[in-house]
């Protein structure tokens, strides 16, 4: 070993003056909002990327994995230790979202789990308003059929997050966050066992609202000091329910309890600092945040992908993890599949496969309004587009949020010839 590296590291922290074209960079020592690259990383495929890093960082870190050249300098910086990270902090290679793609047959098979799961969900809660007792064995034979479908179906899964309800938000958002959960602990290459306990937290961790003031909890102005203290409680609330109810791991019931704990040590219900907080519960904060932030609640409208994933960078090693808000944005990617997106063109289109190293220019459909509804259009790979001479390449002009302009994302499923979203 050598300045804290093994042969097994998945990534190395050098001197820019090492690069090398065919280095992907996955992190720097300044903001990535600062740069002009993308926040899911940059392949260094010219001289002139490699000069940017030489001039403007002190150090850069490189990908293995993701590196299409796979030299790794003799000469590596030590791994940043700011003695608040612990060894499963440092990141393994990532799985992008960019490897999926929605079509007919993905995108049926999703629209079943996605249907289970969102069943399941309302069955829980009426089953605990009737008789007081949760069916924990059949959310985890759910979540268990969805680990099984995952790595082929995500990009589809994610298409079905995209779908905003606003009459039914805790229920959907129980729903989604256990996809995106487990799409994050996928990603971050965590064993069978650890993924399935990231979609149960995830599918579990607002339990404990159901037995918080439900005037409360959907107030449409802001929350009193003792209305948010009330608010604050369901984490515990969810937290008893599921060791009353028993025969879960432990680390799925410590992840409802602290998934709103913070490495700042602001969070609650314990003020616990980032060395405290179980990484589980450290997936489901970001993924809880990203999909409130990117829905329609009755005291905030929704914003777009890129809006959140700004918010989620800003609050790094504040609100969230820092090295799991980077894996996060990186699963996900600038333009995540089922983004509704406007091109330079002007016209509507829906993302379908946003494929790695492209940038602005994923697989889309466009949409088109025909007069009375919107439909799915025809496809385009932005990336093999060759304009006519003196036009300008049409790209990704604005992500937005889900539910501009009118579309309903449920009702395109009907293009593909598939039964609407229920």
């Amino acid at each position: 070993m050598e300045h804290g590296y093994s042969r097994w590291s998945f990534e190395s922290r050098i001197d820019p003056s090492d690069l090398q074209v065919g280095h992907f960079v996955i992190r720097l020592d300044v903001p990535w909002s600062e740069t002009r690259f993308p926040l899911q990383g940059v392949l260094i495929d010219n001289l002139e990327k490699r000069q940017w890093m030489i001039d403007n960082c002190a150090w850069v870190v490189i990908s293995h994995v993701r590196s299409p050249n796979k030299f790794i300098p003799e000469k590596r910086l030590p791994p940043i230790n700011d003695g608040a990270r612990r060894r499963s902090d440092i990141l393994p290679s990532f799985k992008p979202l960019s490897q999926g793609e929605i079509n007919r047959e993905t995108l049926s098979v999703s629209i079943g789990v996605y249907d289970t799961l969102d069943q399941h969900v309302h069955r829980l809660a009426e089953q605990f308003r009737q008789q007081g007792a949760l069916d924990l064995d059949s959310a985890s034979r759910v979540v268990g059929e969805l680990a099984e479908v995952l790595e082929s179906h995500m990009a589809a899964l994610v298409w079905l997050t995209r779908i905003k309800r606003r009459d039914d938000y805790t229920a959907q958002h129980c729903v989604n966050v256990s996809i995106l959960s487990i799409g994050l602990a996928h990603a971050l290459d965590w064993d069978r066992r650890k993924v399935e306990q990231a979609g149960l937290a995830g599918l579990l961790h607002d339990l404990g609202k159901m037995q918080v003031s439900q005037e409360v909890l959907n107030k449409p102005g802001q929350l009193t000091e003792q209305e948010f203290e009330h608010i604050k409680l369901h984490a515990e609330f969810g937290f008893r329910m599921l060791r009353e109810e028993g025969g879960l791991p432990d680390e799925v019931s410590e992840a409802v309890l602290c998934h709103h704990e913070r490495p700042d040590g602001k969070g609650y219900p314990k003020g616990l600092d980032r060395r405290q907080i179980p990484p589980l519960a450290r997936v489901v904060s970001i993924v809880d945040a990203y999909d409130a932030i990117t829905s329609h609640r009755v005291y905030d409208p929704a914003r777009s992908h890129h809006e959140a994933l700004g918010i989620l960078w800003k609050e790094r090693d504040r609100q969230f993890d820092g090295p799991f808000v980077e894996a996060f944005t990186q699963f996900l990617g600038w333009v995540t599949p089922g983004t509704l997106v406007q091109l330079t063109s002007g016209d509507l289109a829906v993302v379908l496969q946003a494929r790695e190293g492209r940038g602005l220019l994923p697989l889309v459909r466009l949409i088109e309004f025909d007069g009375k509804d919107y439909r799915l259009g025809a496809e385009m790979d932005l990336a093999r587009l060759r304009p006519e001479v003196g036009d300008a390449p049409i790209r990704v002009a604005e992500v937005l949020p889900d539910g501009s302009q009118g579309v309903d994302i449920r009702s395109l499923s009907l293009d593909f010839g598939l039964p609407g979203c229920a």
